[in-house]
């Protein structure tokens, strides 16, 4: 039970909305599997039509992120993620109507420019409402529920499917618009308890009529300034340019892990091409495959966060994730020519290794992520971070086939394009407590400026952090990988 107790987040705002992304799950599950039979089914649309459909509308996906962490910033992440919530709904219930590729195209590329901008909106939502150290395993939770979800709304299509006919699939279809007002309930719900705790821990009464209010007298000039502020280590960074694109070591960041998450494509577009065109595989393993990477992802999320918090933690389990990465494509590379029964052993290995490194992967990266968004624009620095999942989107697939769909070395090329992503990654991601020292003069010796001298510190050990104490309200002061099921 102790052991289940870490896949439950601390803070009851995320346990509710917990609830409520499983429920949004299930219908993203079932909408993923229900889709494509429906378009070549129902609507007589060619596969390859299919595919350029999907190719452009992630391409349409690529402009929303970076527009939707502005808003989120300006006008608050619950207010923006309410109205993509409730726009997403409408979108997705135009699938009900659709009866031509026409309608089907611009249906499908408004739905993942909503879907894009609000990965990174619940994303700083999330960062919100959860406390600076539980943000990791609090989003670590949410992904563990959403994978759950969807392999639920995976198992429902199937009997959907099985069912046939049109109505089964629109029946899907509405599940699934339905799973985005059931959010959008809950998301409101947790800002009016917010709202209300707020009120209630700010009001002050009044003092009885003839008596004075018992409050301390403003220090004069003749006071003196003051004692000085109490120091303490700094959570995150707490400034940096309003603009993430102004920030070279963020951009670093940011593009480094879209190399990184090339590990999406390996599992969901590579990996069944390559088994049924290049291996001696029965084509029937791609499914328990596809099946172990899941239950293996649902099992590791939460108990990787236990060393992932700040930012040194946070590199050093990317360092740690390129290791299993580079040996799954090694060991992909083998099994090609190998006979079948080695070949199998080779590529479950192998599946083992490449969802130990995007695992780590998702949980480290998200860590750097927020740590290293000054907080004051937090949405607009997640914004161009979550771009990386929509170009993977648009170029993991071509590059997936073009490269490794050669022969062997092309697992050798994808092993050092995950190599590079992880380098890209480390030297965007300073640590920056390590930068601040003290002025100094060109052509003089650097050095730390010398420890100041420490008052005492107030029990809740949070002054000088430039964070405000959580309260009943927020939890936090104010601060979205992985696979595709862990983005969205």
């Amino acid at each position: 039970m102790r052991f289940l107790r870490r896949y439950v987040p601390r803070e009851p705002q995320i346990r509710t909305l917990a609830v409520a992304a499983f429920v949004d799950s299930i219908g993203s599950g079932l909408f993923l599997a229900l889709l494509p039979v429906f378009v070549v089914k129902e609507l007589h649309v060619p596969a390859t039509q299919v595919g350029l459909v999907v190719g452009a509308a992630s391409v349409f996906g690529l402009v929303s992120p970076v527009p939707a962490g502005h808003l989120a910033d300006r006008f608050g992440a619950a207010r923006v993620w309410s109205g993509l919530l409730l726009t997403r709904a409408a979108c997705y219930t135009g699938f009900l109507f659709v009866d031509s590729l026409a309608q089907y195209a611009v249906i499908a590329c408004l739905c993942t420019m909503l879907d894009r901008a609000s990965g990174t909106v619940q994303q700083a939502y999330v960062v919100s409402l959860a406390a600076g150290s539980n943000r990791s395993e609090s989003m670590a939770a949410l992904r563990t529920v959403k994978n759950i979800g969807l392999s639920v709304g995976l198992v429902g299509a199937g009997v959907l499917i099985a069912i046939g006919g049109r109505g089964a699939f629109l029946a899907g279809f509405a599940v699934n618009a339905a799973s985005y007002l059931v959010l959008l309930s809950t998301v409101r719900t947790i800002e009016r308890r917010r709202r209300a705790a707020a009120a209630a821990t700010t009001a002050v009464p009044a003092p009885p009529l003839g008596t004075a209010a018992e409050t301390p007298a403003a220090p004069s000039a003749a006071d003196g300034p003051g004692p000085p502020p109490v120091p303490g280590p700094p959570s995150k960074p707490g400034g940096g340019p309003a603009s993430p694109l102004r920030n070279r070591a963020y951009v670093l960041l940011s593009a480094g892990n879209a190399i990184l998450l090339l590990h999406d494509s390996v599992l969901f577009t590579l990996l069944p091409l390559w088994v049924i065109t290049r291996t001696s595989l029965p084509h029937g393993l791609v499914g328990p495959l596809l099946a172990l990477n899941t239950v293996l992802t649902v099992a590791a999320q939460v108990p990787l966060t236990r060393w992932s918090d700040g930012v040194p933690a946070a590199r050093r389990m990317l360092l740690v994730a390129t290791a299993p990465l580079l040996g799954a494509c090694a060991l992909f590379a083998a099994a090609e020519p190998s006979a079948q029964v080695l070949a199998v052993l080779l590529v479950a290995a192998a599946v083992v290794l490449l969802t130990a490194g995007e695992n780590l992967h998702t949980v480290g990266a998200f860590e750097l992520a927020h740590q290293l968004a000054p907080d004051r624009h937090a949405g607009r620095y997640l914004g161009l971070f979550n771009v990386g999942v929509s170009a993977q989107l648009v170029f993991g697939p071509p590059v997936m086939t073009g490269l490794v769909l050669r022969g062997p070395l092309g697992w050798l090329g994808l092993a050092a394009a995950f190599a590079a992503g992880a380098g890209a990654v480390l030297a965007g991601a300073r640590d920056p407590d390590r930068r601040r020292t003290s002025p100094w003069r060109p052509g003089g010796p650097r050095r730390l400026a010398p420890p100041p001298t420490v008052a005492a510190t107030p029990p809740d050990g949070r002054a000088g952090l430039g964070v405000p104490a959580p309260t009943a309200a927020t939890g936090a002061g104010a601060s979205t990988v992985g696979s595709t099921t862990e983005q969205s």
